[in-house]
């Protein structure tokens, strides 16, 4: 009995240990190092990451359990949490006690990864969370890892480097923005491979870094493409006066550029020593998305990072400016193009964490020359000049239709046509003429199809092909015949808007590239078609009728209006001449600039629409010269106090220091109103007089009809903007301001501002100024299947039957498109009623509101399973 009871101690006693040695694992601290000598930052191809684990006992003396077999191993995961390594595999289930004195360290062996999956193959770049396991007690230790391995991407893809400043010339003293494109140089479209989180490694002379992701968002890169990968702000005195080499490469030098760059020094002495100490800043871009309708309005943020009191003097006017740069690296917008720089002088004081605000002149989404900018990728860059201080910002713009100061492009387009049952199929060739053609797509269909009957000369059908969401994608078609773009239109059917067979006969195809500028060409056929048949066909375009050129003289101001810029010439000789165009490459007027130039009569601009006058069109310069500069003062801008300085070199009559020419204060002012609906309505309607110029508002001999069709279509559309009613109602500013006056007077409408809109609503008795803005009705929308709304409300209409409601990332990925782009859409469809929200879980999950499904029932253009 004694000997039986003795066995059954000690196996009771042989039970609790490994209780014991669980309890006393409290007073385990198990940590590691990982070794990053020699790495920086990153571990690319070759490099070994190495981590050392050890265990500490910060209790009493204790006895812990480990397997020999296996005591420490390795797991590897990836951003999404999946294991690329996980080394349980390797233990055998063994097990050994341990015996770790109080504050005693053990050191275990050292645990590597040489960046590869278990398979032995390379990981893609991207961030990974390495972890050094103890399998017998479960603690762990992790660190994350930023991994850039060499990507293979598909050999015929190039990149380019571009350099601008603001005034051409690249100097020291000046910002410069570096633009990396990629570019398909083939006729073919380009899968592009999936590389994680590659970035690019940009260099300035022997330093790099790493910057943007090596490809675009999209997974396929169209024949001919150019894509804008980076642009890259550049501060004043980055680079010195002489040669440097700028050059850019995917991870492992498969695809790389470089360019040599030559800077001037700078024309004066400069100094930066602000530059630590003030940080400017964009404010007002919101989402950074803007559309057709839109206007930038912006300011510039000064705020003091420094720990010391901040005394500033300006010596001229030119405090905060603003210029933009497309996403080819041509400046499109430079707000001192419209202004001069006048000595001044004024002094700001900022204390530590102070922040000081500058507006900034709205842009009205045109380029130098007042013409309307195509859809793109734009950045924008706020400086303040005299300091050297500068900030970037990009903006994405989408327009629908082609801008204003478009001509069709010089193309030959031929197609092909093979007939199928009730139609045919259609390709399209297209060849530039002379030069290298750029093309940018506008909207959501890069094509659209008219066939006209020429026994009626009637439009019988029309149809948009091509729809694949190139909007705003750019294509630089080489000039090589050997060498064409190939639009694949597909199917185009032989029928009329009634859905009815089109009669045998004679058909005219106008085939039309939904690009900016918009361009066409008309093709003659027979239907039926027996075979395939090759039509070939020149661009439908007026040639404009010539005259001869005469010279103007005078002096350049400019006043914005709301399609752009006018630019008018005030000459002695022939009064007031308002510039249509300007053939001569980069030049633009600048305001205050006198000169001679050679010119022919022409069309008025669309921004010059609203002034009576002659217009021309320049050909040459022959003279031109700068203003005289004037000391002049300015008033005191919002922010911290400031002191204006009481020097003076000269005595100056009064009156002479606050001179500002007419233009000027006129100019300064539209800048101010058309930023506003709610300041440019009433502006508009008060009559803006401009150097006699501005024409009178007639209203129309039936004044009562149109005020009756705003009253109907308001009836049937409460809350419409003002932009919107032109629109619908075909309606020039002056005559729609004139009429909502009226009604506005007579008390049969209101208006409520939103945003930078005005909403116009009847009154009635269930609709009155007294509402609050929840209570007002919002008017309906009804988006294009093919835009990305529509996209979106189809694959919400398809997932809600199944139960199924889609997190943004996921349309974002479903649709191929950034989840910044596809949370606007979604931000707009929630506001007009026919998306919502919902918290399902950890995350927000979007569905289909009653009006989005009625709308989809009702309208015939979305297609319902």
């Amino acid at each position: 009995m004694r000997v039986s009871a003795g066995v059954i101690v000690a196996l009771l006693m042989l039970s609790t240990m490994p209780m014991m040695a669980q309890a006393d694992v409290a007073d385990l601290t198990f940590d590691s190092e990982i070794n990053t000598s020699g790495i920086d930052a990153y571990y690319a191809t070759g490099d070994v990451v190495v981590i050392q684990p050890t265990l500490s006992n910060t209790g009493a003396s204790t006895t812990f359990e480990n397997d020999p077999s296996c005591g420490v191993i390795l797991q590897v995961t990836d951003s999404m949490g999946e294991f690329v390594v996980d080394d349980r595999n390797l233990c055998r289930g063994q097990s050994q006690m341990i015996d770790i004195a109080s504050n005693e360290v053990k050191t275990f062996s050292e645990v590597q990864w040489d960046l590869t999956t278990e398979e032995g193959a390379y990981v893609v770049p991207g961030w990974y969370t390495a972890s050094v396991l103890h399998t017998a007690t479960g603690l762990f230790s992790s660190h994350e890892v930023h991994v850039q391995t060499d990507v293979v991407v598909p050999s015929d893809l190039t990149l380019s480097i571009e350099a601008t400043s603001r005034l051409g010339p690249l100097v020291s003293s000046e910002e410069m923005v570096l633009t990396v494109m990629m570019y398909n140089p083939t006729s073919s479209a380009i899968q592009l491979p999936d590389l994680g989180g590659c970035l690019l490694h940009f260099s300035i002379d022997e330093t790099t870094d790493l910057s943007s992701d090596c490809l675009p968002s999209f997974t396929q890169i169209e024949a001919f493409e150019e894509v804008l990968l980076e642009q890259r702000l550049l501060p004043s005195g980055t680079l010195d006066g002489g040669l440097h080499t700028i050059s850019v490469a995917l991870p492992g030098d498969t695809l790389s550029a470089s360019l040599d760059l030559e800077v001037a020094p700078p024309t004066e002495a400069f100094t930066s020593i602000y530059q630590d100490q003030l940080q400017v800043g964009l404010s007002g871009l919101d989402d950074g998305l803007f559309g057709d309708d839109e206007i930038m309005s912006t300011s510039m943020t000064m705020l003091n990072v420094g720990d010391a009191q901040q005394s500033i003097r300006f010596t001229d006017t030119c405090r905060a400016e603003l210029w933009i740069v497309d996403d080819q690296g041509s400046v499109v917008f430079d707000s001192r193009s419209l202004k001069t720089c006048n000595a001044i002088n004024m002094d700001y004081s900022l204390e530590p964490t102070e922040e000081v605000v500058f507006s900034l002149p709205d842009w009205t989404f045109t380029d130098l020359l007042g013409c309307q900018i195509s859809s793109g990728t734009y950045t924008a860059i706020v400086e303040v000049p005299q300091l050297h201080l500068s900030q970037s910002e990009t903006i994405d713009y989408e327009r629908l239709i082609a801008t204003n100061c478009a001509q069709s492009l010089p193309l030959d387009m031929s197609t092909s046509l093979s007939g199928i049952d009730n139609g045919f199929d259609l390709n399209i060739t297209v060849v530039p003429q002379t030069s290298e053609v750029d093309l940018r797509w506008i909207g959501p269909c890069s094509v659209t199809v008219s066939i006209i009957d020429l026994g009626i000369s009637d439009e019988v059908h029309r149809q948009a092909s091509l729809c694949n969401e190139h909007d705003g994608r750019h294509l630089s078609l080489p000039y090589s015949p050997e060498n064409p773009l190939v639009l694949e239109v597909g199917e185009v059917s032989m029928i009329d808007f009634n859905n009815a067979p089109l009669p045998d006969g004679m058909y005219q195809m106008i085939v039309t590239l939904e690009a900016n500028p918009t361009t066409s060409a008309g093709f003659v056929f027979e239907w039926p078609i027996v075979e395939t048949v090759e039509v070939q066909s020149t661009i439908i375009e007026e040639e404009p009728e010539q005259e001869e050129s005469r010279l103007v003289s005078g002096t350049w101001s400019g006043i914005l209006t709301e399609e752009g810029t006018c630019w008018i010439l005030e000459s002695p000789q022939d009064g007031q001449l308002l510039l249509s165009l300007a053939a001569l490459g980069s030049w633009t007027p600048q305001q205050g600039w006198s000169g001679t130039y050679q010119s022919i009569s022409a069309t008025s601009a669309p921004q010059c629409s609203k002034f009576q006058a002659p217009s021309i069109e320049l050909l040459t310069v022959e003279t031109e010269s700068a203003p005289s500069v004037e000391q002049v003062t300015e008033e005191q801008s919002d922010g911290p106090p400031l002191v204006v300085s009481q020097e003076s070199e000269a005595p100056l009559a009064t009156t002479l220091l606050v001179v500002i020419t007419t233009t000027s204060l006129l100019s300064l002012l539209v800048s101010l109103v058309l930023g506003n609906e709610s300041l440019r309505i009433p502006s508009t309607a008060a009559g803006l007089w401009f150097l006699g110029m501005v024409g009178r508002t007639h209203e129309t001999t039936d004044g009562r009809y149109q005020r009756g069709r705003l009253m109907g279509y308001l009836t049937a559309n409460p809350g419409c903007h003002f932009r919107a009613l032109m629109a619908a109602l075909d309606m020039s500013n002056g005559q729609i301001t004139h009429h909502l006056r009226i009604l506005e007077s007579e008390d049969a409408i209101w208006r409520r501002k939103d945003g930078r809109l005005v909403r116009y609503y009847p009154l009635t008795n269930t609709m009155n100024p007294g509402m609050s803005d929840a209570e007002l009705p919002v008017p309906p929308l009804s988006p294009d299947p093919n835009s990305l709304q529509g996209k979106i409300l189809s694959l919400l209409d398809a997932d809600g039957p199944m139960g199924e409601f889609p997190t943004q990332a996921e349309l974002a990925r479903r649709l191929e498109k950034s989840q910044q782009l596809v949370s606007h859409h979604l931000r707009t469809l929630q506001k007009f009623g026919l998306v919502e929200k919902r918290k399902m879980g950890i995350k927000n999950r979007y569905k289909l509101t009653r009006e989005a499904i009625f709308l989809l029932e009702s309208n015939d253009d979305f297609t319902r399973d």
